[in-house]
């Protein structure tokens, strides 16, 4: 990843890091409704073992289909930190986030998928977001 840590103006008292990455979208992830109503993003980015994107790709095909509605994007980097995967999702709040979750874990096709991918994954990293009055995602 190509790291930045000057800025100008505004962006200098906001920015402690900026991290550049390029990205494919997966084919299998639903279209964005980009039809946003306030709420909060959680992006989920996983490091996986190298040789595993194929296997992680082929899984995820199947579990997105119980997340359909909460589902943003699903990207996977061609350049910078490779083997990275970012999945965002979208949630009207915490409370919503933790219902969603809880409903997929009782749909078997979910909990089959992530049993097979979690020992694809050498790292998880976290983020619930809340979009700026500029950003693309309002």
């Amino acid at each position: 990843a190509v790291v930045s840590t000057q800025s100008t103006g505004a962006q200098g008292e906001l920015l402690r890091k900026r991290e550049q990455q390029i990205c494919y979208e997966f084919s299998f992830w639903p279209e964005y409704n980009d039809d946003y109503d306030g709420g909060i993003f959680e992006i989920r980015s996983y490091r996986l073992k190298p040789g595993c994107l194929y296997e992680w790709g082929n899984q995820w095909a199947d579990a997105i289909k119980v997340r359909q509605k909460d589902a943003v994007m699903g990207l996977c980097s061609q350049v910078g930190e490779m083997y990275t995967v970012h999945h965002v999702w979208r949630y009207l709040d915490l409370d919503q986030r933790k219902a969603e979750r809880d409903a997929a874990w009782k749909s078997g096709n979910w909990g089959e998928s992530v049993i097979k991918t979690v020992p694809l994954i050498k790292s998880l990293n976290v983020d619930i977001l809340r979009p700026t009055d500029y950003s693309p995602l309002r």
